[in-house]
């Protein structure tokens, strides 16, 4: 009879395939089909005068027996479930005081130290001895043994940047404690060549070279300017740490770079499929992320997410402006995920 129910129904076909463990393709809606990459992550600052009050008084609150490393994470506001600062890359900021030890141990996560205030405290990664000064990049590759020591003139900061949500979500989270406080130091990132100084010593190999110094920066980055008879329309003058070794990535999962933009120089607008988080090291200036306008000045931390249009003014008339970053543009690369545009504005 015409009024009789079907004998089926997508309803029911939905219903009992739920019951196996498996779905139809139909269930998908409009909003899983965009032609460019979508993301959770938001456009945000982290203003250094809240961090370092915040890295002052957790110095007086907590010690490093108890808190293994007295870090500051900066959490997305878009990831609030996951506390990271994007999707692929975490980045917190570290304080150690004089004579203190932050204990030894790996991880399968790579990570870097940037070097952003203080001197005269060391990182040892697999037994070579790091010593910081403002400006210092130092690695710690995946499953290298590390710890940090303080100095003694004063206490010191550094961001920690890592790959802990990239590792996490392919499952491969594997943390080994030292079983010591601190390495035995072998020998000192003195007698390893740095970046910017070639050849390599004889002997060395690829695992040697930790530590990119801010003297050879700096040299890289004003020798940049000076040959460049045109600066790069999106980034100034950009400087890619390399791995020596290979003349690729910083680390397989992680690309930092340096930039400087001269007094009043204004980039053009872009966007790619690679998230950046940057750090204002020196100077002040602006940056323009999606619609919206981020002031910063030294010390800041802000996030441009996947396929966000974006573009860097220097606030100063008379003074450079330099800013340091972190992508995760290496691993977009390898899979052959990585493009970019730049757009008129």
């Amino acid at each position: 009879m015409k009024n009789d129910p079907p004998a089926d129904s997508q309803e029911l076909l939905d219903r009992d395939l739920a019951r196996q463990n498996i779905e139809g393709y139909w269930l998908l809606g409009p909003e899983n089909y965009v032609p460019y990459p979508a993301t959770a992550v938001l456009p945000h600052i982290w203003k250094w005068d809240d961090v370092y009050g915040m890295l002052k008084r957790a110095g007086e609150v907590m010690n490093l027996d108890d808190a293994g490393r007295r870090t500051l994470r900066l959490i997305n506001p878009g990831l609030k479930d996951r506390h990271f600062t994007t999707h692929t890359i975490h980045l917190s900021i570290q304080y150690v005081k004089p004579g203190e030890h932050a204990g030894a141990h790996r991880h399968t996560m790579a990570a870097f130290r940037f070097v952003i205030m203080g001197h005269g405290a060391y990182t040892t990664v697999n037994g070579q001895q790091c010593v910081m000064e403002e400006g210092d990049l130092i690695l710690t590759p995946q499953m290298t043994w590390h710890d940090h020591s303080g100095g003694e003139d004063g206490a010191i900061v550094w961001l920690d940047g890592l790959d802990f949500p990239l590792v996490q979500s392919l499952n491969q989270l594997v943390f080994e404690s030292y079983g010591k406080p601190v390495q035995a130091i072998q020998q000192s990132s003195e007698q390893v060549a740095p970046l910017f100084r070639y050849p390599r010593p004889a002997g060395a190999c690829a695992g040697d070279f930790f530590h990119y110094k801010w003297p050879d920066t700096e040299a890289a980055l004003r020798a940049r300017v000076k040959s460049s008879p045109a600066p790069d329309p999106f980034d100034g003058y950009p400087v890619e740490f390399r791995n020596p070794a290979t003349g690729g990535p910083t680390l397989p999962t992680l690309q930092c770079a340096l930039q400087l933009l001269k007094p009043g120089q204004e980039t053009q607008v872009h966007r790619h499929t690679s998230t950046v988080i940057y750090h204002a090291f020196k100077g002040r200036g602006s940056t323009l992320v999606g619609d919206r306008r981020y002031d910063w000045a030294q010390g800041d931390s802000f996030v441009v997410p996947v396929w966000y249009a974006h573009g860097h003014r220097n606030g100063s008339a008379k003074d450079d402006a330099m800013l340091f970053s972190v992508s995760d543009g290496p691993v977009l690369k390898s899979l052959g995920l990585y493009r970019e545009e730049g757009l008129k504005t």
